[in-house]
């Protein structure tokens, strides 16, 4: 009897774990792109922009499918470039950009730009990678987990103006969700 009884088991776990659906983590990368017009005419140069722009994670359809899903997200990189500049070829810019989860008022996390060339960085055909600390990383992605995306912040200033251009903010995360085998 203790014969049949043990297979008889064996094979009974042995369906009922055939039956159930197995999950695995799966990442999913997007690249979000932000173009923050700045144009600047008064003989104040200040860019005190109240934004309010955001950018979401979720502009990637397949992401979009398991947003229900997700259990974390992995910040890969934000870089910026300028773009599109128009204005006398010794201005620089000041400022810091914030960034902030969608229902932010305020950044949580800022990156300070110093007195950057206007003209060299539109004229550079490289992005440069913005230099975050681990801290501010974790509140990004927390940022992202939050809320599916994140508000940017710009406030500055320019040494001359008039100026126009086009700062262009690529954000490239990872989430990462639990799907289906």
């Amino acid at each position: 009897m203790k014969r049949f009884t043990a297979p008889v088991l064996v094979l009974l776990l042995s369906l009922l774990f055939i039956g159930c659906d197995k999950f695995k983590d799966k990442r999913f990368s997007t690249t979000i792109v932000k173009d923050l017009h700045i144009n600047i005419t008064d003989n104040s140069g200040s860019v005190d922009v109240s934004l309010n722009e955001t950018i979401t994670s979720l502009i990637n359809s397949e992401l979009n499918a398991v947003k229900e899903n997700i259990k974390s997200y992995e910040l890969v990189r934000i870089k910026y470039k300028i773009w599109e500049y128009v204005g006398d070829d010794a201005a620089t810019f000041s400022g810091s950009l914030g960034l902030g989860n969608l229902n932010s008022t305020m950044p949580g996390v800022s990156y300070a730009f110093n007195d950057i060339s206007l003209k060299a960085g539109n004229d550079d055909s490289d992005y440069v990678i913005i230099s975050l600390n681990s801290t501010d990383i974790d509140k990004i992605e927390q940022y992202f987990l939050d809320t599916n995306g994140l508000k940017l912040f710009l406030e500055g200033n320019v040494t001359h103006v008039p100026v126009s251009f086009i700062l262009q903010v690529v954000v490239d995360v990872d989430a990462i969700a639990e799907t289906k085998e």
